[in-house]
């Protein structure tokens, strides 16, 4: 949900909301007039990848490692990629999320209208499906429709989204001619920077260089990274407001399962917190003029990198609760609830065998499984 991520969930879009589309694996198709944030780099020498260079075995281990993961290690949880989720997923996800509504009051968070025609998107319209069902499950608050909490917290996911997702002349959420961004008390990123380095870029730019160096990464590149990471996205919420506008300021939290791979550590499928301080100074017309965010980037991507115990967040930072939903437990209850429920469907549908449309669902996931190719950019 950076701060949430893409359909993916980030603040920056950390940076989360993070949402992956569809079509995104088709981005190597000659004259493809989209721009791909999660495109390889290409060997220095501008040669395409042979058979036996370092590139092309990493991509091979990559698709290997997809398979492998379309459950998570060890509990044979089954996973829920926010990157070209399958028409099963999708199914699945929104069952699971009408129950969810329905059970704890959740609401949908509301990041704009994005069935505006007008909008260019990046890489087309994202679907937030997966991103909404990782958020429900993870998030420890449920702040009051109408609140100041919950608008500060819409504010931060439209803005995410359109980061992510959209040209800048078309964001909504800030004033173009006098919008910057800080990390950590750092260097001031202006629009015309900000928006081409991309949220991960900046948001980690205070950080030891030698454990992320944001002038060697592209916005793709740092997209990329975080999205092979976190296959199951990057979600993101308010957690305390302090003041609402024109100063904006307030607690916030990002979580992830690591069931993917950063940088050769590959996660186990533990849950990575991360929390934070943010501060959004907004004009007249609640248009950000400047995103200020503080949080603990060296410990997050020493985790990640394998160089220090992850320790959930709890003994350090913004405290917080329980998920309300159960977390990824509760999603390992109610999967199995669904598949039940599909197996006895499957007996009474002509002793045991599938119908059409659940035969056609499987083989869809089996075959768009197969085709997934993740990216992990190692440096050289």
């Amino acid at each position: 949900e950076s701060l949430e991520s893409e359909s993916y969930d980030t603040l920056a879009p950390l940076p989360g909301d993070l949402v992956f589309h569809h079509h995104e694996i088709d981005d190597d198709l000659p004259g493809h007039p989209v721009r791909h944030h999660h495109r390889p780099p290409v060997p220095p020498s501008g040669a395409p990848f042979s058979s036996s260079s370092p590139q092309h075995s990493q991509v091979e281990h990559n698709i290997v490692t997809a398979k492998r993961r379309s459950v998570a290690a060890g509990s044979g949880r089954p996973i829920f990629p926010v990157h070209n989720p399958t028409k099963q997923d999708l199914k699945h996800a929104r069952k699971i999320l009408e129950e969810l509504q329905a059970k704890h009051g959740f609401i949908t968070p509301d990041r704009g209208n994005l069935d505006d025609p007008s909008i260019m998107w990046r890489e087309g319209k994202p679907d937030y499906t997966i991103a909404d069902l990782h958020y429900f499950f993870g998030k420890t608050k449920n702040h009051a429709p109408g609140s100041l909490e919950q608008s500060v917290e819409n504010f931060i996911k439209t803005w995410e989204m359109e980061a992510t997702h959209k040209e800048f002349h078309q964001w909504t959420t800030v004033d173009h001619y006098n919008y910057e961004v800080q990390a950590n008390g750092g260097k001031v990123y202006s629009s015309e920077e900000a928006q081409w380095v991309g949220n991960y870029n900046w948001l980690l730019s205070e950080c030891n260089k030698d454990l992320y160096d944001s002038s060697m990464e592209t916005f793709e590149s740092s997209h990329g990274k975080f999205r092979y990471a976190f296959p199951e996205g990057f979600p993101f919420e308010v957690l305390e407001v302090f003041s609402g506008p024109p100063k904006m300021t307030f607690t916030w939290r990002h979580w992830a399962l690591f069931s993917g791979e950063f940088e050769g550590h590959e996660g186990s499928g533990e849950t990575v917190n991360m929390t934070g301080f943010g501060v959004v100074t907004v004009n007249d017309d609640t248009k950000a003029q400047k995103i200020e965010i503080y949080f603990d980037s060296d410990s997050f991507l020493e985790v990640l990198r394998g160089e220090k115990e992850n320790r959930d967040g709890i003994d350090r930072g913004v405290a917080f609760g329980e998920p309300i939903a159960g977390g990824v437990d509760s999603l390992a209850s109610m999967m199995a609830a669904i598949y039940l429920e599909e197996e006895q469907s499957d007996g009474e549908n002509g002793g045991g065998k599938p119908s059409t449309e659940q035969t056609n669902g499987r083989a869809e996931a089996k075959s768009e499984l197969s085709s997934r190719c993740p990216f992990s950019m190692t440096k050289p």
